[in-house]
């Protein structure tokens, strides 16, 4: 990857920030084709899992369901959380078209986030007492294993924020293209973590989806009858690059990153503040520093979990911050279709953002049949929709009440 070093200090306030390219792997498929026309479809990857997609540790008596990453992207010898980030930028940079000889540059960095360690690799250490591959159990494994492969000079960084985990790392990532310390960073997160002591932590926090007749149906984001989440696996990179340099270089911008921001809700590790009133307050902040208008939003990424409490202050929140606006904003969620990813969930999401601005559709909230009336947003219910986009707003959410707001706009 050529990477220029041509920067004036004047010039860096007035940076602007692209994607230039998209890789994605999601429980539907490697592939970021094969995952966004299975979400259009309204199709659900959710299903019963076996001993193999829990790493061998199915407990006896105990019938799980998730969204397993596709097998044949995962290598045998290595943690998902890597092997999944690298699948995902490696499709990312061929998009891009900087995926040919790498040079070793200070201007290229990477921002590839994790919600947890390596838990694969930390099953499988504690059974074969096997410290050849320690360093696989280390957060920022993906992010290392990234910057070494396209021999990124620039940064190379890990933010850990719970399920807000994956749109973290994109804020961060355009942070360090707009202060001009890079020109491109590859962006995005990663993860794995079907594994039975994961899936009973959930289990007893509440928050997984019960009271279901198939898999495909557990989980219905703002439906009446939601229950909660399957958790699904995967990875999202986006390459992230200044528009001056990628317009050097004759590149495709296929959405622009506006703005983005963080705040926190203190109402607890996994409570959240029924009136959304952080979260409003961010998605106002963004758009105020984007200097955008509530009517110039046509679109919003929900974070959308299916949990009793979470839908309905999210909801809250989108209103409180658009006012008027909220009623005509098409809203989605993807996590009926592929689970919630996690600390993948923000980066896989904010793709679709992308590709919803690529390809002029809103994709469907899926398993929303029995509307509820706290829930009372434009949710795009089963069936996709064309709609004309110009910004796109991405919501994510995390435990510890981390909060992370993106604006994603038509490339001009």
């Amino acid at each position: 990857m050529r990477i220029s070093a041509d920067r004036s200090a004047n010039s860096l306030s007035s940076r602007q920030v692209v994607v230039t390219g998209v890789g994605l792997v999601t429980p539907f498929g490697a592939g970021r084709e094969i995952s966004w026309s299975a979400i259009q479809r309204g199709q659900s990857a959710a299903r019963w899992l076996d001993s193999d997609d829990l790493n061998g540790e199915l407990p006896c008596g105990v019938q799980w369901v998730g969204a397993a990453a596709p097998r044949e992207s995962l290598s045998a010898s290595s943690e998902p959380v890597v092997s999944l980030a690298l699948t995902a930028a490696r499709e990312a940079m061929t998009q891009a078209r900087l995926s040919s000889t790498p040079v070793l540059s200070e201007r290229g960095g990477c921002v590839i986030g994790t919600s947890k360690l390596g838990l694969r690799s930390f099953a499988r250490g504690l059974r074969q007492s096997d410290d050849a591959s320690h360093e696989l159990l280390w957060p920022n494994a993906a992010a290392l294993a990234v910057a070494a492969e396209w021999q990124l000079g620039g940064p190379a960084l890990c933010p850990v924020a719970a399920c807000a985990t994956g749109l973290v790392s994109l804020i961060r990532g355009a942070d360090l293209i707009r202060s001009g310390e890079c020109d491109v960073v590859l962006a995005g997160s990663s993860d794995a973590s079907l594994l039975p002591i994961v899936l009973g932590s959930f289990q007893r926090l509440g928050v997984l989806a019960r009271g279901f007749d198939k898999p495909s149906a557990a989980c219905r984001p703002f439906d009446a009858e939601r229950s909660g989440f399957v958790i699904g696996e995967g990875a999202a990179v986006l390459v992230l690059e200044d528009r001056a340099h990628a317009a050097s270089r004759g590149a495709t911008v296929l959405a622009e990153f506006v703005a983005g921001g963080m705040a926190s809700d203190p109402s607890g590790l996994t409570q959240v503040d029924p009136e959304g009133t952080s979260l409003a307050w961010l998605i106002r902040d963004v758009l105020r520093r984007a200097n955008v208008l509530l009517e110039e939003i046509d679109a919003l990424n929900l974070h959308g979990t299916a949990t009793r409490a979470n839908d309905v202050a999210e909801t809250r929140s989108v209103r409180a911050a658009l006012g008027a606006a909220a009623d005509r904003v098409a809203c989605s969620s993807q996590k009926g279709a592929i689970g919630h990813l996690l600390g993948a969930a923000g980066s896989v999401e904010s793709a679709f953002a992308v590709l919803s601005l690529r390809d002029q559709v809103v994709p469907p909230t899926i398993n929303l049949r029995t509307p509820d009336p706290q829930c009372d947003l434009d949710y795009v219910a089963n069936t996709v929709r064309p709609i004309r986009l110009r910004n796109v707003l991405k919501v994510s959410l995390g435990f510890g009440g981390h909060l992370a707001v993106g604006l994603f706009r038509q490339p001009q």
